[in-house]
């Protein structure tokens, strides 16, 4: 079944909101922000990714803003160079990562699946679950 996330007492929302990422299976965090992706524009996620690499260990955002920033430099597509080139890996900041991801997120869906959701481990993605639940459960 998939999460809804446009309705806050979804059950699937409701139980991740109520967990930590580690009680999350990574099935069922991966099929969660699979949906997240599908559903919720960029603009209404950018703040639970903003939030969400705040709290990543540096050394594996570093490692995820690197990975997204290869894929849309190679994408063929000019704004996604652009956008790519304005990043540094090393330095990023979590605002940079959540632009990144955003961006990837509306013109590179592909990407996002590949690098943070197949890509990331299973407590990134599970607390990506996380966040998106407890944000958007919020808004009820």
């Amino acid at each position: 079944m998939a999460t809804d996330w446009s309705d806050p007492n979804h059950p699937q929302v409701q139980q991740m909101a109520n967990s930590s990422p580690d009680q999350v299976s990574a099935d069922a965090a991966a099929q969660a922000v699979k949906d997240l992706h599908a559903q919720v524009s960029p603009a209404d996620l950018k703040p639970v990714l903003e939030q969400h690499y705040s709290q990543m260990d540096p050394e594996q955002m570093k490692a995820i803003v690197a990975q997204l920033q290869q894929q849309l430099a190679q994408s063929g597509n000019a704004q996604s160079q652009q956008v790519a080139a304005t990043v540094d890996p090393t330095t990023a900041t979590p605002q940079q990562a959540a632009e990144l991801h955003a961006h990837a997120h509306e013109f590179h869906p592909n990407t996002v699946e590949k690098v943070v959701i197949a890509g990331a481990g299973a407590a990134t993605i599970g607390g990506l679950a996380v966040l998106a639940a407890r944000h958007f459960s919020q808004k009820a």
